[in-house]
């Protein structure tokens, strides 16, 4: 197994228990930036299957998740709720650069948290099935 990849999950892990932290813990709440954590968790846990799916030229330096899963495809099962999940977190790695877009509220933030772990929990599934048993 690639040795980066336990550093992308830990890194995946981090941005989703600090996106979790957040939402529990900070008052006033910064919805945007709790979701715009709540993308990197899925982006980076993605990332982390990239290197286990064994794709040719290395992890994209792009923060796209759709696209990110479009490159895998060939490689690895993806269910249909793991790309709306994609779709939705997407737009959170842009809008919280531009205050004037921001259009998220608490349900879109819930939503945000819970379609992160489904990514994350996935992707380590995934990876899972594809490391040597001991």
């Amino acid at each position: 197994m690639d040795e980066a990849i336990p550093i992308w999950l830990e890194y995946a892990d981090g941005d989703l228990s600090t996106a979790q932290f957040l939402y529990e813990k900070q008052w006033p709440r910064q919805l945007e930036i709790i979701c715009y954590h709540c993308q990197q968790a899925g982006e980076k846990a993605v990332k982390a299957l990239y290197l286990a799916a064994d794709i040719p030229g290395g992890i994209p330096r792009k923060h796209d998740l759709w696209f990110l899963l479009e490159q895998i495809k060939g490689k690895v099962d993806i269910p249909e709720t793991i790309l709306d999940a994609a779709e939705e977190l997407d737009p959170y790695a842009i809008i919280v650069r531009y205050p004037s877009e921001n259009r998220v509220d608490d349900y879109l933030t819930k939503k945000a948290l819970e379609h992160a772990k489904l990514i994350t929990d996935w992707a380590k599934g995934e990876i899972n099935k594809r490391s040597p048993k001991e």
